[in-house]
């Protein structure tokens, strides 16, 4: 730690003096690991569109646009206000890269975009359900439900 002008620290432990820190919640650990390998690696860029495959023709769509990623049996599927889109790569790759564009993961198998949240109900055993733009219901499990109510401070 003596030699490094950055320093990871879990929140509740104390923060060093003249030293940039990166303060994170436990249960973030890993992201926070994955966000500084990327800025690394060279061939990890933010993608400021994607191309997507619909009847048979594909589209460049902005992340902006895009209201969730869902995974399933035909692969990644990322829908907008008027159409869904099979799109490359996986949910990690997303989640990683479009992190600082809004999205969060909400469960095992779908990310959304926080800028398309019409409205966020509790539900049961301390889940969500988030109602889209669309209307689409989207369930947040258990697990990320923590997450959630960090990143919107509810």
């Amino acid at each position: 730690m003596q030699d490094s002008e950055l320093v990871l620290v879990e929140k509740g432990y104390d923060i060093p003096n003249e030293k940039i820190c990166v303060v994170f919640d436990a249960i973030d650990y890993m992201n926070v690991i994955k966000l500084l390998v990327s800025g690394i690696r060279d061939d990890v860029h933010v993608m400021n569109t994607v191309t997507g495959l619909s009847d048979n023709k594909f589209a460049v769509i902005e992340p902006k646009d895009v209201l969730y990623l869902d995974a399933g049996p035909d692969g990644i599927m990322a829908y907008t206000k008027s159409n869904h889109y099979r799109i490359k790569e996986t949910l990690q790759y997303y989640e990683n890269i479009w992190a600082a564009k809004g999205f969060i993961r909400i469960n095992k198998s779908q990310l959304v975009n926080l800028l398309h949240v019409k409205e966020i109900i509790p539900w049961f055993n301390s889940r969500y359900v988030l109602r889209m733009d669309n209307n689409v219901e989207l369930e947040v499990s258990k697990i990320y439900s923590k997450k959630l109510r960090n990143t919107l401070k509810i």
